[in-house]
């Protein structure tokens, strides 16, 4: 009964009359009553397996919710570019046709705060006996609204910090709270949720993919992190640093989770050890896109497909998100070295600027000696993918070539994300995916605690911890050192080891990078095949022309709150908007 299933066969209706007459106040025989649900434990953790629904994850049809890679400098969102284009192109603005994809989310998580408020207000009327489980599902509500805050604060700066549900009396005209306030809540609200959590390995196979003690600890990391990186430590507080690298030691005493030894097949499997936090699709194959009327935002509901929607075109997929060129020389050879350091030429046929260190790099065989990552992480050419090598090359499979099936959906730029797919999935059988939504793994807080302890000038326990990372079995990197400039190699390692999980938009924004790095115009590929031998050769071009398109003007650095929030209230708008 425990264990999460995300369709719930009983939907909760509240039932309240004012009627005194006898006959009125029969209970209806096809819902349940208010007063009922909160005192049965079998409704009450109904109640609380549909607040995880609630949770946004990264595998929705279309970008928003955590699918964010396409408005950062990871990849191109070839479906949804005409979308997408005022984020980044230095559009946006504080409407639902600028915002349609991201500022649901919003509303969303306002009304999920809502229904978290609804339990703690309500879970006092339980009479039973079974306080322990109460005081763990109580902290799993105050995770639950602890994340949306966590989210809302990162996106949009500080927001109202609605802590009870609005009577119909009720001042509804509730300021912003300061970042710094936000930030306090949710830490307090996670230290009280993580006392009645349990450990991973308390938690039974009835318990398993609900909330424990790691998983509030990871999420105070972040609220932390947030608070001590420059976008809102203007004044470099190294208390706050301290804050986080305290909370990263919490999670490491707990002793309960390791680095993978399989960094291919992690994102498939829920019960690594590596794997903090998870949302499960059991049985849940559909999704629905909800067009709110009364708001004009993008919903998302339910499962996903995600396998269909970023498979390559030569099995039938979408190959939506093509990493872009760029990003793909950031991983580095198997001797450390990143091995293309920028182009120059004309626009349509560029020239790779070699790094001379980089001795071991083959243009000519351009994936040849790459970091494992690379092979885990994206699909490109000559790349292995259920039994066979993909064919980006013109006219190969999973090229655009138009003799070729389902050729509009072959890769613009020459790359898919390769990362969280199950090669097993077919596309004739009738079913979408399920493989969980990672939220949470162990290295990215080994990664947080090194660039906590870099600001500490604790540099040598910011090398071990990245050379933690780095050294793997399956990946085996060379260590890095901490000469030059050290919280570079800390950025370059967390931008490859969590490429496509959703965390690079948060990252480059939270160390205000993001005006240079979103800033870049796209490169691809193009690779051209010899019929007669069978060679291989590789065009480089600027997608788009490379006229400057890309832009992140500094107000992006923060959300535009919907126009309509401002409209019926009194709340200050973002600058810039």
């Amino acid at each position: 009964m425990r264990k999460i299933r995300l369709i719930i066969p009983l939907t909760i209706i509240f039932f309240i009359t004012s009627c005194n007459h006898d006959f009125l106040d029969l209970k209806p025989l096809d819902a349940v009553s208010e007063a009922d649900v909160w005192q049965d434990l079998n409704l009450i953790e109904l109640y609380v397996n549909d607040r995880y629904n609630e949770l946004p994850h990264g595998f929705p049809q279309w970008t928003g919710g955590l699918r964010m890679t396409g408005i950062t400098d990871e990849s191109y969102h070839m479906h949804e570019a005409r979308f997408l284009d005022k984020y980044t192109q230095g559009g946006l603005t504080s409407g639902s046709l600028n915002m349609y994809y991201f500022n649901g989310f919003w509303l969303d998580a306002y009304s999920a705060i809502r229904n978290n408020n609804i339990f703690l207000e309500k879970i006092s009327d339980f009479q039973g006996v079974e306080e322990e489980r109460i005081r763990r599902l109580t902290a799993e509500i105050r995770f639950l609204r602890a994340y949306f805050y966590t989210e809302l604060i990162s996106r949009y700066g500080g927001v109202p910090l609605i802590k009870e549900t609005f009577e119909l009396d009720s001042n509804f005209d509730v300021p912003r709270s300061s970042f710094q306030e936000c930030v306090e809540f949710i830490v307090n609200e996670l230290d009280l949720a993580i006392e009645d959590l349990p450990n991973r390995n308390e938690a039974g196979e009835l318990e398993f993919g609900r909330i424990t003690k790691g998983a509030a600890i990871g999420l105070k990391i972040r609220a932390l992190l947030f608070d001590a990186s420059p976008l809102f430590n203007e004044t470099n507080d190294q208390s706050k640093w301290t804050s986080v690298s305290d909370a990263c030691e919490q999670l490491f005493n707990l002793s309960e989770y390791s680095l993978s030894s399989d960094y291919g097949d992690l994102f498939l499997n829920p019960m690594d050890s590596e794997v903090i936090f998870f949302k499960q699709f059991i049985d849940q194959y559909g999704f629905e896109v909800v067009d709110v009327l009364s708001d004009y935002y993008f919903h998302y509901r339910g499962g996903h497909s995600i396998d269909e929607w970023r498979f390559p075109n030569g099995d039938g997929g979408w190959i939506s998100e093509n990493p872009r060129q760029e990003f793909i020389d950031q991983y580095e050879t198997i001797s450390g070295v990143i091995p293309v350091l920028g182009y120059s030429g004309i626009a349509s046929n560029l020239v790779p600027i070699i790094n001379p260190a980089a001795t071991n790099y083959n243009p000519n065989n351009p994936y040849e000696n790459r970091d494992p990552r690379l092979r885990y992480s994206v699909l490109y050419d000559g790349t292995e993918f259920k039994g066979r090598e993909l064919e980006f090359w013109d006219g190969g499979k999973d090229s655009r070539d138009t003799d070729v099936d389902f050729w509009w959906n072959g890769s613009r730029l020459g790359y898919g994300i390769q990362k969280s797919l199950d090669e097993n999935w077919e596309l004739n059988s009738g079913t979408g995916s399920d493989q969980p939504w990672i939220y949470m793994r162990l290295a990215e807080f080994y990664l947080t605690y090194a660039e906590a302890q870099y600001h500490l000038n604790n540099l040598s326990v910011a090398v071990d911890y990245v050379n933690m990372v780095r050294s793997r079995s399956g990946v085996n990197m060379p260590p890095i050192n901490s000469s030059g400039d050290l919280l570079a190699k800390i950025k370059h390692e967390r931008k490859i080891e969590l490429a496509f999980e959703g965390n690079r938009w948060y990252d480059a924004r939270r160390w205000m990078d993001a005006q240079v790095d979103f800033a870049k115009d796209i490169v691809g590929v193009e690779v051209l095949r010899n019929p007669s031998n069978g060679l291989k050769s590789y065009r480089y071009f600027y997608f788009e022309g490379g006229t400057g398109n890309r832009s992140f003007p500094v107000n992006h650095y923060l959300w535009p709150i919907p126009i309509e929030e401002i409209q019926k209230s009194n709340l200050e708008q973002n600058p810039g908007y």
